[in-house]
């Protein structure tokens, strides 16, 4: 039995020559990496509305502005686990402001999960210091870096 191909949204934000990203951890590889905010496609939703839904609901803030960087089909393993994905990468705004002012917070996945979100100096992302996901991205942040 196949599994379906996932279609996501996420959003990266940028300020003061930092990225918006979100800290993971793979415990199979003992890999820690970092990702957009964002999550799945609902049916019937397009892919813009589900990166402003998804802001919304991980960091309870607001979006704006949204702008599609790229599109990256991400296929990985995640705890052993294949996976297999269509992102849609956007850049967006936070409309609030005290955001911006914060090295780091508290997010929410729609499972209860939490993570933190942190702002990361763009020239440590795009060097590669520390992996980030989904493939693809760090070619998108290196055509729009400022």
């Amino acid at each position: 039995m196949s599994k379906p191909i996932r279609v996501k949204a996420v959003c990266l934000c940028r300020y003061d020559r930092k990225i918006l990203l979100a800290e993971g951890y793979d415990p199979t590889k003992n890999e820690h990496y970092l990702m957009p905010i964002g999550g799945g496609v609902e049916f019937g939703e397009l892919a813009k509305q589900a990166a402003v839904r998804e802001v919304r609901e991980e960091i309870g803030a607001d979006v704006s502005d949204l702008n599609l960087l790229g599109v990256s089909e991400n296929r990985f393993t995640f705890d052993g686990v294949p996976g297999h994905e269509v992102v849609f990468v956007f850049e967006g705004i936070l409309e609030s402001s005290d955001l911006y002012q914060r090295e780091h917070f508290k997010g929410i996945e729609t499972n209860g999960v939490e993570f933190t979100v942190r702002w990361v100096p763009e020239e440590d992302v795009i060097s590669g210091s520390i992996p980030v996901y989904p493939d693809g991205i760090l070619s998108m942040l290196q055509e729009t870096s400022q």
